[in-house]
């Protein structure tokens, strides 16, 4: 039996929301009453340092939902900030539990989507640990062939070398290092790993 996809699991939205580059959809300590699947463009979660540094948690796309541990919690624990211009569909915290209670096979589907956020992130705290720069990009480009996703130039590659931990500067250096090298290729926008 399939499992549903994230939008499928929801319940009819409350309405979209439409930000501009660099609005947040919600700010940390903001009351957590809804949760939010990206419809278009992408949002970037961050919580800060004690010095104010930025530290981002993560990235979500068209078709992920944002804040779902806010169904369990009263208050929203980062910021959730458009990267591009976006739209989002907002799900009311007590309409969506009260369809996952109702629904089993939808909740399902909710943990589903979870596990998979919860792999992902642990992958990239894994690939973050390593300490070369060229061999970090190997691992990530890795997950991305594992997970059915590449690199295209959707997400700028200064904003994936804040996902891997690398300064813009070494990212660049070792992409160049890694196509001297024939260990990747580029087309276009696309960065894939050589067989």
């Amino acid at each position: 039996m399939r499992t549903p996809r994230l939008d499928e699991v929801l319940p009819d939205p409350d309405r979209a929301l439409d930000l501009a580059r660099g609005e947040y959809l919600f700010r940390r300590g903001d009351s957590a009453d809804a949760i939010y699947l990206v419809q278009r463009g992408r949002v970037r979660l961050e919580r800060p340092l004690a010095d104010g540094t930025p530290v981002t948690l993560g990235v979500l796309r068209r078709g992920q939902g944002v804040a779902e541990a806010a169904l369990f919690s009263s208050r929203y624990h980062c910021d959730a900030r458009a990267e591009v211009a976006s739209r989002f569909l907002r799900f009311p915290k007590e309409t969506v539990l009260d369809r996952l209670r109702s629904d089993p096979l939808g909740a399902e589907g909710l943990l589903e989507q979870l596990a998979g956020q919860v792999r992902r992130l642990r992958a990239l705290l894994e690939i973050r640990s390593i300490r070369r720069a060229d061999e970090r990009v190997l691992a990530y480009l890795g997950l991305l062939e594992s997970l059915g996703e590449k690199w295209d130039g959707d997400q700028p590659t200064s904003e994936i070398g804040v996902e891997l931990g690398l300064a813009p500067e070494t990212l660049y250096r070792s992409l160049s290092r890694l196509e001297r090298g024939g260990l990747i290729a580029r087309s276009g926008r696309e960065i894939r790993r050589n067989p």
